[in-house]
């Protein structure tokens, strides 16, 4: 009787484990499924995988898949912007090139069917992910915008009423650019032109060129025009050189680009009737930027301006004698080296300066050099042959070690 009550009960009990509609079962809590082991593929991702279809753009041809990323033993490169002490991109004549390890070794990542690329493209890398490359027609007059958001496996190309154009983009979205439309006798024309869809299309807001209908001179067709920098949508800035005294040529817009108005800056003591030239202003936060200028008197000198107000006012730091090739790695620190045997370094945002003699000297072959932070910097040469090398510094710039011989 026992034995026969016994296999009644673990039978039910059976039972129950097998029917998902036994009430035990029934009455269990609600245990959520385990979340997948794979992360979710990000959109660049799903866009680079062999499987997904390729998708189009408003205005651009659809995603192209480049060629394998493969390594380029020894590339010429002609320019190179470092992100961080890791991620970095690089022009060659043929390529574009990104690295992952601080330049030790350099990944091709040229969009497909480009095969000229070299100083007179133009480009803005936003992130170890996103990047545009302009690359001019030969009307000179229109050109093509690739962009890429993962790295160079894949590029959207967009046609562009511009050729060359100083390029930059407040986010994924949202571009400027300042087309060059031809420069002589110390005078530029340039146009403005705003994106909202990461550059696949274009609206021009601005023209100075007198022979066109409907052109503006609040940016003045005089004085060559060095670049151009936007803190957002509305508020950005114009620098170049006009040969004028006591003149540093910045005009600011506070409205896109339609109008602008000159900033009157004053020179730094003992630079009286200079001659200047200033380089793009860069803003590291809403308040902080900084603005390079080249002086020219009886003495050449650099002075970086700051802004502590997003722009609207700028003071001078203290001038360092050399002029060239500079570099600012944050709003402390900035580096002017005159291409030879002396580096000036400040560590207080310009206001004293100490100088330091590389292990290297590359006088007359000095093309760039970037730091990213106090101690990690980058430079390039190229010399009477084309040929280019790059070389690193761990330390602040006392010591260099070549990456590219």
């Amino acid at each position: 009787m026992r034995s026969a009550l016994f296999k009644t009960i673990l039978m039910c009990v059976i039972l129950m484990l097998i029917l998902p509609s036994c009430s035990l079962l029934n009455n269990l809590p609600f245990l959520p499924p385990l979340p997948s082991v794979a992360p979710a593929a990000s959109p660049a991702e799903v866009q680079a995988s062999p499987t997904a279809p390729a998708v189009s753009q408003p205005g651009a041809q659809a995603l192209s898949t480049a060629p394998a990323v493969s390594l380029v033993t020894s590339p010429e490169i002609v320019a190179f912007d470092m992100l961080d002490v890791n991620n970095g991109w690089a022009l060659s004549d043929s390529a574009v090139l990104r690295t992952a390890d601080g330049g030790q070794t350099w990944l091709n990542a040229t969009p497909p069917g480009v095969s000229s690329v070299g100083v007179s493209a133009s480009s803005y890398f936003q992130t170890a992910s996103s990047a545009w490359v302009l690359i001019g027609n030969a009307d000179g007059a229109s050109g093509s915008l690739y962009r890429t958001t993962d790295g160079g496996s894949t590029w959207a190309t967009a046609s562009v009423p511009f050729a060359v154009a100083t390029l930059r983009f407040l986010d994924a979205s949202n571009g400027i650019a300042m087309a060059s439309l031809g420069a002589g006798a110390g005078s530029e024309a340039v146009s403005l032109y705003h994106s909202s869809d990461g550059g696949n299309t274009w609206t021009q807001v601005y023209i100075n060129d007198p022979t066109v209908s409907g052109s503006g001179d609040s940016l003045p067709l005089a004085g060559t025009k060095n670049g151009m920098t936007f803190l957002d949508s509305s508020h950005g800035w114009v620098s170049g050189a006009e040969p004028m005294p006591d003149f540093i040529y910045l005009y600011a817009t506070a409205d896109g680009g339609h109008t602008w108005a000159q900033q009157d800056l004053t020179l730094p003591s003992g630079f009286s009737g200079a001659t200047t030239s200033a380089d793009p202003a860069r803003f590291f936060s809403a308040s902080e930027g900084i603005l390079p200028v080249d002086l020219s008197s009886y003495t050449v000198g650099t002075v970086f301006y700051l802004s502590h107000d997003g722009g609207a006012s700028w003071a001078p730091t203290q001038p360092v004698t050399p002029t060239g090739h500079y570099s600012i790695a944050s709003l402390k620190d900035f580096f002017v080296w005159d291409g030879g045997t002396t580096l000036f370094v400040s560590h207080d945002s310009g206001q004293t300066w100490s100088s330091i003699s590389p292990n290297i000297n590359v006088q007359d072959t000095l093309t760039s050099f970037q730091f990213v932070d106090p101690l990690k910097g980058w430079a390039l040469t190229t010399d009477a042959n084309s040929h280019s090398g790059l070389y690193k510094s761990v330390d602040g710039g006392q010591t260099w070690t070549t990456l590219i011989p």
